[in-house]
C-alpha cells in the first residue's frame, strides 16, 4: 500500500494482527502454523519471512523505479519493517486496536485514490486478506502514536509567531510565482506542443502530464520558483508572462521549455500564514516525539536478524547471526 504522508509511520504486524473486538486475529494460511522461515528474533520471539514478505509487496509502489541496489533497498526496508514490529507489539500491549468499520473505511479510500491515480499495481499485488493486514497494521499505529506519543502536542501562539519573525524576509519579500512547465529533448516535439498549448490553453496540464520529460510531469508540471532560482534565459520567458499565459519554446541545457503563468506570488502578511506556520511546527513537533520514541524503543529491544535466511546481503543496523 502507499507509504502514509505526513507526520505518522505506519508499522506492520507479523503474522498474527489483532483485527477487532476482543481476541480476533487475522492468521496468514489456513489457521496453521507459518512454514516460511524465522528471519529475525525479536525480543524473543518469532518473525516469519511472510510478514516480510507482505510488507515489501505493499511498498512495491514506492520503490520500484528507485535506483538504488538490491541488498540495500531491501536491508532499509528490513530495518524499517523491524522498527513497525516494535511499535505494532507495543500497540498490542497496550490493548489498542483498529474497528472492522476503520478499516473498511481505510480500505475504500485506498481503492478510490489508486482508482483516481489510474495505477491498479497496489490492488494486485496485495491480496484483499494481505491488504486489509496492512491497513490494520497502519491504523494500529497511527492510534498508538496518537494516544500515547502525541496526546499532550500543541503549538503556542508564541511558536508560531517566532517563527514568522525569523522568517520575515522570507514571508514579506516573497517574489515568486508558479507555473507549469512542459520540457522535452527534441525541438520540434517542443513547437508541436506549443502549438497544442496555444490552441488549448485549458489542457496545458495534460500535455505536460503526457509529454512532458521534467519531474514535474507528474503533477502537470505545476512548480513554484523564487525570483532568480530559474536560469536567466528561462526567467526571462517568464517574467513578462500574464496569469494564464503561454511562453514561447525556449532552450535551455535541459532541452526546450513551455511555461504557463498560473500565478504570481505575493508578500504574506502573518495572519495570512499563521495557520500554515502552526501545521507546519505542529508536524515538525510530532515528528520529532515519534523519531525519539522510536530511537529509544529500538536501543531497548532485544533484535537478532538471521541474515542467512533472507535471500540478499544485509547492511542494515541490527546485529545478524
Amino acid at each position: 500500500m502507499p507509504r502514509p504522508s505526513g507526520w505518522w509511520l505506519a508499522i506492520p504486524l507479523t503474522g498474527l494482527l489483532v483485527l477487532a473486538g476482543g481476541c480476533r486475529y487475522f492468521k496468514s494460511g489456513s489457521g496453521q502454523a507459518d512454514p516460511t522461515p524465522v528471519i529475525v528474533e525479536l525480543n524473543g520471539s518469532a518473525v516469519h519471512a511472510s510478514a516480510f514478505d507482505r510488507f515489501v509487496k505493499g511498498r512495491l509502489s514506492d520503490i520500484a523505479s528507485s535506483q538504488i541496489d538490491i541488498d540495500l533497498q531491501r536491508s532499509s526496508l528490513l530495518d524499517e519493517f523491524i522498527q513497525r514490529q516494535l511499535i505494532v507489539r507495543e500497540a498490542q500491549n497496550e490493548n489498542i486496536e483498529p474497528t472492522d468499520e476503520e478499516i473498511s473505511r481505510e480500505l475504500e479510500s485506498q481503492y478510490k485514490q489508486t482508482t483516481t491515480e489510474g495505477s491498479e499495481q497496489n490492488q494486485t499485488v496485495l491480496q484483499s486478506a494481505e491488504r486489509r493486514s496492512e491497513i490494520a497494521e497502519d491504523l494500529l499505529t497511527m492510534t498508538f502514536y496518537n494516544k500515547k506519543v502525541l496526546s499532550n502536542v500543541q503549538i503556542s501562539p508564541a511558536e508560531v509567531e517566532a517563527d514568522y519573525a525569523a522568517r520575515r524576509s522570507e514571508y514579506e519579500g516573497r517574489n515568486g510565482f508558479y507555473v507549469r512547465e512542459i520540457r522535452v529533448f527534441e525541438e520540434a516535439e517542443a513547437q508541436k506542443l506549443y502549438r497544442q498549448a496555444l490552441a488549448k490553453p485549458d489542457d496545458f496540464a495534460v500535455l505536460a502530464k503526457e509529454y512532458s520529460d521534467a519531474p514535474t510531469a507528474a503533477r502537470g508540471g505545476l512548480i513554484y520558483y523564487e525570483a532568480d532560482q530559474l536560469p536567466a534565459s528561462l526567467e526571462q520567458a517568464i517574467t513578462p508572462l500574464k496569469v494564464g499565459s503561454i511562453s514561447k519554446v525556449v532552450r535551455s541545457n535541459f532541452g526546450y521549455h513551455i511555461f504557463k503563468l498560473e500565478q504570481r506570488a505575493e508578500p504574506l502578511s502573518f495572519e495570512k500564514v499563521r495557520q500554515e506556520i502552526e501545521a507546519r511546527l505542529l508536524s515538525e513537533k510530532k515528528q520529532a516525539l515519534i523519531d525519539d520514541f522510536n530511537k529509544r524503543l529500538v536501543e531497548q529491544a532485544r533484535v537478532r536478524v538471521y541474515a542467512d535466511r533472507l535471500g540478499f546481503k544485509y547492511r542494515g543496523q541490527f546485529p545478524t547471526s
